[in-house]
């Protein structure tokens, strides 16, 4: 399933990750480099060192299972953030089998038109565009196919996103309630 989910964090928090961003960029050689077909050209992606990145992946955990009730803990993957510039895109493609839930947030974009993230579930296409703190939660994220096309901008315009990475744990069962 897809989930739209407006102000998922506030202006200042976005303002705060992106600042973060910025100094742990400047020592943190992006990883797409050993990457020979990235599916993400034109852009700066990194798994970030600071601890308050990984802060908000426990913080948003609540929100996930707000949607999926049949969830009662996550287990932390991935932790990424990626700019995208000019002709930046992301291929076609499926998560790994052990990202299920992939949570995208927008921390900062300075483009002036819509570049959405496309995805196909159930043969129903969908379409949504995020603006800062804005996020798109994906269940089934390793079954659903999602992309974001060519992006066209400035050259000194980006996006840059914040990807937070789950699956389930199912090692506890949510007690259920029973009338005997």
């Amino acid at each position: 399933m897809i989930y739209f989910l407006p102000n998922l964090l506030s202006n200042s928090e976005s303002k705060n990750l992106l600042q973060i961003f910025e100094t742990e960029k400047k020592i943190t050689p992006s990883s797409d480099v050993s990457r020979i077909l990235s599916g993400t050209k034109n852009s700066y992606g990194f798994r970030p060192i600071s601890d308050d990145f990984n802060f908000y992946l426990d913080k948003l955990k609540s929100k996930v299972i707000e949607f999926n009730p049949t969830i009662t803990n996550l287990i932390n993957v991935n932790t990424y953030v990626r700019e995208y510039r000019n002709k930046s895109f992301l291929e076609k493609h499926i998560d790994r089998k052990d990202i299920s839930i992939t949570m995208s947030i927008c921390l900062e974009s300075t483009i002036e038109k819509e570049w959405p993230l496309n995805a196909t579930f159930n043969d129903t296409n969908y379409s949504f565009n995020t603006n800062v703190g804005d996020g798109i939660l994906l269940f089934n994220a390793d079954k659903i196919l999602h992309w974001r096309e060519k992006l066209n901008c400035d050259d000194s315009q980006r996006v840059v996103q914040f990807f937070l990475h789950w699956k389930p744990d199912f090692s506890k069962q949510k007690e259920q309630k029973t009338i005997i």
